[in-house]
């Protein structure tokens, strides 16, 4: 009891630092330009599908109006003879909670400074992300395409707060019916979901045309997923410390002929790996991208409990994980079973946008190429989506689209030549992306708000382990 107490009271005077958080002077935000723009002289890169070079691409709205032979004197403009591709796609994001002042809009430019131009809400923790990607499709704010599965569906007592309780077909039923009617783009299924469940959840989404993103329940198996997209390659073991070949086989072959997609998320596992040496996480190039309190007591294992937790419910060393991972995917990729793009984005020391580019980078030591990842963070995670067009470059296409000066599916070290970003036919130049980034770093470290977002992020926590508490005194009646 004085424990919960303590925590009561830490959460009533992290409310007061938001409240004056929310009033505390902000960073300039970076002007939103109109739609619309031409890129003359460049080469125009199809992941998995060749390039045209010489092209000149018009852009009109939020769409690609005309793509065309470049005509005399296209030469002469700022991207001529530059490689233009289609924006990345990360289908696994948690946003920060809508009351954390600023870092939403942090978020989003963090993503498009690093080329990604559509993300996936894949479950929302804190509430609903619709009110900011409105205001992004709005053009009031700098951001990616967002898309959003709503809350997870979960069993009874739910893991997260703010999922979904569904306890029997005809809860899940009502659920889906709900979040079709709320206008969400997919369906999140999560741990304790049950067979019954899962069956409805199944037949309700594919009557609606929602794809269903998925951890594996407890009570079930790869089997009872059928098409849908595993998150974390979830379903091979329950123990990562040893796992046979042979159930990897068995695993790829169950995916291939259930039809199931993969979105392995590789990098999350690879940072939860290095967690026993937080200090060289802080150090990150990445890493140094977020406010200090991400990187102090959010992501700390000494300073939030709840990362601990998330380590031990992981199934043992991460090391081991990884490893395993990376032997799954390239035996699902050599399969030709899909393997898909997302970071995880929200775990400890994974950053927006960045650690997207760093799945790339481990998809390609899995056995990917460079443009074979590039195909798995564009048109394939936009099939996944079920927006077929989003991911490509044709006339007719949502202009989102990345300016290198050098080809990053030859090699990924291209990734740093970023020279422009168009998202929902805006073009950005990357400098101007930067330069609005490093004005948030400034504001964000300033001395007042760093010490207000401290107790923010600590309330945070508080609220995280009061929640996980009440879940931990309601597991008995459930068993």
């Amino acid at each position: 009891m004085p424990r919960r107490v303590g925590l009561l009271a830490l959460a009533a005077a992290g409310l007061a630092a938001l409240w004056l958080l929310g009033r505390a002077g902000r960073a300039p935000p970076l002007a939103v330009p109109p739609q619309g723009t031409v890129l003359a002289g460049v080469t125009l890169v199809h992941p998995g599908a060749g390039r045209e070079p010489e092209r000149t691409l018009s852009v009109r709205g939020g769409r690609i109006y005309r793509i065309e032979p470049a005509g005399p004197g296209a030469g002469g403009g700022p991207y001529s003879g530059a490689f233009v591709l289609p924006g990345l796609i990360d289908l696994h994001v948690h946003h920060p909670p809508a009351w954390a002042p600023g870092e939403r809009e942090l978020y989003a430019l963090l993503f498009l400074a690093h080329g990604v131009t559509a993300v996936r809400e894949t479950g929302s923790f804190f509430g609903a992300i619709e009110p900011h990607r409105r205001r992004i499709a709005a053009g009031e704010v700098a951001g990616p395409r967002i898309f959003s599965c709503g809350p997870f569906l979960d069993g009874d007592p739910p893991t997260w707060p703010g999922a979904r309780i569904v306890t029997d077909a005809a809860s899940a039923r009502k659920a889906l019916a709900e979040l079709a009617e709320a206008g969400l783009d997919c369906v999140k299924v999560y741990n304790g979901v049950s067979e019954a469940s899962l069956a409805a959840i199944h037949d309700a989404a594919a009557a609606r045309n929602l794809p269903v993103v998925a951890h594996v329940p407890r009570g079930t198996g790869i089997e009872q997923l059928g098409g849908a997209e595993v998150q974390h390659l979830m379903g091979l073991t329950r123990s990562w410390r040893e796992v046979s070949p042979e159930r990897i086989a068995w695993y790829v072959e169950t995916s291939r002929r259930n039809g199931a997609l993969h979105t392995p998320t590789l990098v999350a596992f690879a940072q939860g790996a290095k967690l026993t040496d937080v200090e060289s996480l802080r150090d990150e190039p990445a890493s140094r991208l977020v406010p200090a309190h991400y990187r102090e007591i959010l992501w700390d294992p000494a300073r939030n409990p709840l990362v601990l937790e998330l380590l031990r419910a992981s199934g043992g060393p991460w090391a081991p994980r990884v490893a395993t991972m990376q032997a799954t995917v390239r035996a699902l990729h050599a399969a030709g079973v899909p393997v898909l793009a997302g970071s995880d984005t929200g775990n400890p020391f994974v950053v927006p946008g960045a650690s997207l580019q760093a799945e790339l980078g481990h998809l390609v030591d899995a056995g990917l190429s460079p443009e074979e990842a590039w195909l798995a963070a564009t048109r394939q995670a936009a099939a996944a989506l079920g927006r077929p067009a989003l991911g490509r470059l044709a006339p007719g296409a949502p202009a989102d689209l990345l300016v290198f000066r050098d080809d990053p599916t030859r090699d990924l070290a291209a990734l740093a030549t970023l020279e422009a970003v168009v998202a929902g036919g805006r073009l950005y130049p990357k400098q101007a992306l930067d330069a609005a980034l490093a004005r948030q770093r400034t504001d964000f470290d300033g001395p007042v708000r760093a010490t207000l977002s401290r107790w923010g992020a600590r309330l945070l926590v508080a609220a995280m382990e009061l929640r996980r508490a009440w879940v931990v005194a309601r597991q008995p009646a459930r068993e």
